[in-house]
């Protein structure tokens, strides 16, 4: 049985397509896909999965009203998440939907796009070169077992709920996980893939009086083809997974390059900051704590890789503690969350860094 980090993991770069809700299917055991909206100023709204750091891990919408249709950036995670970021779209707006834009290719940002398909049928969706890549490839191959995957998880987690050995605060996490099993299987069904029709290497614009558009890849970091939204009358920037809160996402990640890309993300005049997943930032607070964490990793790392220390020696010397509690706290579920889903796989990549190695997107 795979690791219940490494399953985790692969939550967070999850999703799946939808259909029509003409013909919406039987509701789910419970609807663990449900999404509220908020607005985060004068035309642009926030689409998100309440309670963040339980799964399934969804990534956030983003609704820009235009003058005559709306920029969306990512699309939720699964036939059913895209239903209902359709739902709360029409709520927004009764204009189309002109762009459907991928932050990156990870599958809870963009495998809702089937609903969107079915609903604008006219819809351009958007992504970098890189992202499109990854998505007609290898690194999206998950989507075939992603159902059976999640049943193995909601197993392992009842056990690990019930193991009194484990702090009550893991355990909570542990049966909210194997609560919202049967409606995660329930909705990681019917899986597809919707690449985008237009993408682009540097930047793309979509004009409008009112609320422009500029997208941009600014340079590799979560993925090595992230794409930033930026509504410069507004001042909102949409990070994508350059940025998660509370609990960052690091698998196959670029650390010293995602330093770099942060800073340029930090240049950016806004004043506010959607990440990925997690709440609206209202300044550069959160940014410069990740950036830290990378640099410190780096900095522990980066020696005993290239004084060929070998991996598993590398994370026994490392201390990683001071940073597990400054994004964690003493919230257990957030401390494992932490080492399961950035920690280890940063020291990873760190090390690889280090040595030179590629890190290759969708591979351990």
């Amino acid at each position: 049985m795979a690791r219940p980090w490494a399953m985790l993991g692969a939550i967070l770069a999850l999703g799946s397509p939808l259909a029509a809700a003409a013909q919406a299917p039987a509701p789910l055991p419970a609807d663990v896909f449900a999404r509220q909206t908020v607005a985060v100023t004068d035309r642009v709204h926030l689409i998100y999965k309440p309670a963040v750091t339980d799964p399934p891990f969804e990534g956030n919408v983003v609704v820009i009203e235009q003058s005559q249709g709306l920029v969306v950036v990512d699309a939720g995670g699964a036939p059913v998440s895209g239903r209902n970021v359709v739902a709360e779209i029409r709520r927004i707006s009764a204009k189309p939907v002109r762009w459907l834009i991928y932050t990156h290719y990870h599958g809870d940002h963009n495998l809702g796009a089937g609903a969107f398909r079915a609903a604008w049928p006219k819809v351009r969706i958007l992504s970098t070169a890189a992202t499109r890549a990854n998505m007609t490839g290898p690194p999206m191959d998950y989507v075939k077992t992603y159902a059976r995957s999640y049943g193995d998880m909601a197993a392992y987690a009842a056990t690990q709920a019930k193991d009194e050995h484990l702090p009550q605060g893991l355990r909570d996490g542990w049966a909210r996980t194997a609560a919202a099993g049967p409606g995660m299987v329930a909705g990681y069904s019917d899986m597809r893939v919707y690449p985008a029709d237009q993408t682009f290497t540097d930047r793309v614009s979509i004009p409008d009086r009112a609320a422009p558009v500029e997208v941009m890849f600014l340079g590799r970091g979560n993925t090595d083809g992230d794409a930033v939204v930026w509504a410069p009358k507004q001042k909102v920037l949409a990070s994508g997974d350059l940025v998660v809160a509370p609990i960052p996402y690091a698998a196959h990640t670029y650390p010293g390059e995602w330093v770099d890309t942060l800073k340029r993300l930090e240049a950016i005049d806004f004043a506010y900051l959607v990440p990925g997943h997690g709440p609206v930032e209202t300044d550069r607070t959160y940014v410069d704590k990740l950036i830290a964490a990378l640099g410190d990793v780096r900095a522990q790392v980066g020696p005993l890789a290239k004084a060929d220390v070998p991996l598993d020696e590398v994370r026994k010397r490392i201390d990683l503690k001071p940073l597990r509690r400054a994004f964690a706290g003493d919230d257990p579920w957030l401390g494992f969350l932490f080492g399961a889903v950035f920690s280890g796989d940063l020291v990873s990549n760190a090390y690889k860094e280090a040595r030179g190695e590629a890190v290759i997107q969708g591979k351990g």
